[in-house]
């Protein structure tokens, strides 16, 4: 897999669960008064959601420093 395929696709996957805590928190609060249940589900979403961003955005920068480090090694000056 080329780098910058899979850097973009990296980011987008990280971004996408950006959106999905995001959206989990819209769901939370427009349900809080009216289905206590289905708000509480949501709150599990978005907790997921926010982690599994963390959680991506840590690998994805992991990822990259190691991309880093074995383009410095390959190409010495």
């Amino acid at each position: 897999m080329k780098p910058n395929f899979a850097r973009r696709s990296l980011k987008t996957v990280e971004w996408v669960w950006l959106v999905i805590g995001l959206l989990s928190l819209e769901v939370i609060y427009s349900q809080w008064n009216g289905d206590r249940n289905k708000a509480y589900m949501f709150v599990l979403f978005a907790f997921l959601g926010f982690f599994m961003f963390g959680l991506r955005r840590k690998q994805r920068k992991s990822m990259e420093a190691r991309w880093k480090s074995n383009d410095d090694a390959s190409h010495p000056s």
